[in-house]
């Protein structure tokens, strides 16, 4: 059989077994365009609905459980239903919510993050990574008086600041220049006086898991420093890949930083900071270079509650170990596709955040045939080629997907062509 062929009886196996997922996508498509409001969670020929989740599974509503390996794309760090944040949103439902003012949870969360990442020394919340990479570009174009934003290819930093092979019809209306990623020489000369800011992933998570080199994040923190413009460091994701940020691992301290994603404890999240003089800007009693923020859910209780109480289960040791998994994973999955001569795939990523690439012309048929043959044997990736780790998964859920990752080549590397020749 030929990849498209395999292909197409995964696909059909697939609509077999779930047919009341099938029908409540088509339903969904009646109200919804795509079937969904959150695109990267659209997927021919039609996606899973899940009906509840716990630990590191989550159950459709065809009545299938999956070990989730997407882990709502870094967001569900917890796993599913983490008692220490069921607790706590008890606690906040307790409390009361829509307070419409100030509670000390947004303060106590604040002292968290600034004793986490170097960059931070005062912060602001807000709903999402999207949100807080927004405002903080807009800081840095009110901080410098100047209009030009440096970003890079395949760069992802929300839905209105996205530079991925495609474009992005949403995006603001910012005047961005897009350099290369990884690339110093072909970023210097972009780096002129006329810049207010360097936007960055540390590592590319929608791009693929492209880990930056030290080298360019330093040049990049040079350059700002030379011409005057701030260094954003987006680490929305890679906050997760240590405890104190990429900023903390490498030792290089941005202007501004973003998070968001689990830090909201599984509840909208998103907060920028830096440097106090740049935040003290907000709100300063000096109009003439005041900046307002505001937002109606920016401290709700329930996040700022959730995320108080999810920050006592990111420790250094926990964090360390969900690298080692996903090291260990890569590693061992690598050696696999060595052994087999399939040299057409591989693993990159930094410790828990994981990318699969495929290439030659049959690259797309195989992801999807990898993503649909583990939904076959109950392992649930990312569509895309996306896998990030969550503080459920053990040893033996490594072990369950290497296992499954060699079966995949079992199947499929014999009739590879780069096989063929070897």
């Amino acid at each position: 059989m030929t990849v498209n062929q395999k292909l197409n009886a995964l696909v059909n196996e697939y609509e077999r077994t779930h047919p009341r997922s099938k029908a409540a996508y088509n339903k969904a498509k009646n109200v919804l365009p795509a079937g969904s409001t959150r695109s990267v969670l659209v997927s021919e020929p039609f996606p899973l609905v899940i009906k509840s989740a716990q630990g590191a599974h989550f159950t459709t509503i065809d009545g299938t459980t999956f070990e989730d390996f997407v882990s709502d794309f870094s967001a569900g760090i917890y796993g599913h239903s983490h008692p220490v944040v069921h607790h706590a949103v008890q606690e906040a439902l307790a409390t009361g919510f829509s307070l419409g003012g100030i509670t000390q949870k947004e303060t106590e969360l604040a002292e968290i993050l600034t004793t986490r990442f170097p960059s931070f020394e005062k912060v602001r919340f807000c709903n999402s990574g999207t949100e807080a990479n927004t405002f903080a570009l807009a800081t840095a174009v009110a901080y410098t008086q100047r209009k030009k934003i440096v970003v890079f290819d395949n760069g992802y930093h929300g839905g209105t600041i996205n530079f991925g092979p495609a474009g992005n019809a949403m995006n603001l209306p910012h005047e961005f220049v897009i350099a290369t990623y990884n690339n110093i020489e072909e970023s210097r000369p972009l780096l002129t006086t006329e810049i207010a800011a360097i936007l960055v992933e540390p590592l590319q998570a929608a791009g693929g898991m492209r880990l930056a080199n030290p080298e360019f994040l330093r040049f990049l923190r040079e350059a700002a420093t030379s011409i005057g413009a701030v260094l954003i460091f987006d680490e929305v994701v890679t906050s997760r890949l240590h405890y104190h940020g990429i900023q903390g691992a490498m030792n290089i301290k941005p202007d501004m930083t973003t998070v968001g994603k689990y830090i909201g404890g599984g509840f909208p999240f998103g907060a920028f900071g830096g440097s106090s003089k740049i935040m003290d800007r907000f709100d300063s009693p000096d109009q003439t270079v005041s900046i307002h923020h505001s937002g109606t859910f920016n401290n709700n209780i329930f996040t700022m509650t959730a995320a108080v109480a999810a920050a006592k289960l990111i420790t250094p040791m926990e964090l360390e170990r969900l690298n080692r998994l996903g090291d260990r994973f890569r590693e061992q999955a690598n050696i696999l596709i060595q052994n087999a001569r399939f040299d057409c795939m591989s693993f990159t990523g930094y410790g828990s955040a994981i990318g699969i690439h495929f290439t030659g012309s049959e690259a797309s048929a195989l992801l999807d045939c990898l993503y649909f043959t583990l939904l076959h044997h109950g392992i649930a990736i990312g569509r895309r080629g996306f896998l990030s780790l969550n503080l459920m998964h053990t040893e033996a859920s490594i072990d369950r997907l290497l296992q499954e990752v060699d079966r995949f080549l079992d199947a499929f590397s014999g009739g590879s062509p780069t096989k063929s020749r070897l």
